[in-house]
């Protein structure tokens, strides 16, 4: 994965990634037109780009740049 490729969140999904890690709820998302359970744990910058933390399905520890998320409302 390409950082010049990077795209910026919306303030709205940076902002459910932030409530859920707070609140330290689960959410619904779609990663590699897949849906899945995640539970966000952390948000870093690393090279410009932002990283989503979060706990898979699979009760494993996983890091994708949040460009790669995508929020199901």
């Amino acid at each position: 994965m390409n950082m010049n490729d990077y795209q910026r969140i919306s303030c709205a999904d940076h902002s459910t990634f932030e409530l859920a890690i707070m609140r330290a709820q689960s959410m619904r998302v779609e990663i590699n037109a897949e849906l899945v359970s995640i539970k966000p744990i952390d948000l870093i910058t690393k090279k410009g780009a932002e990283f989503l933390v979060f706990i898979n399905q699979q009760n494993q520890q996983q890091t994708l740049r949040v460009d790669q998320v995508s929020i199901l409302r």
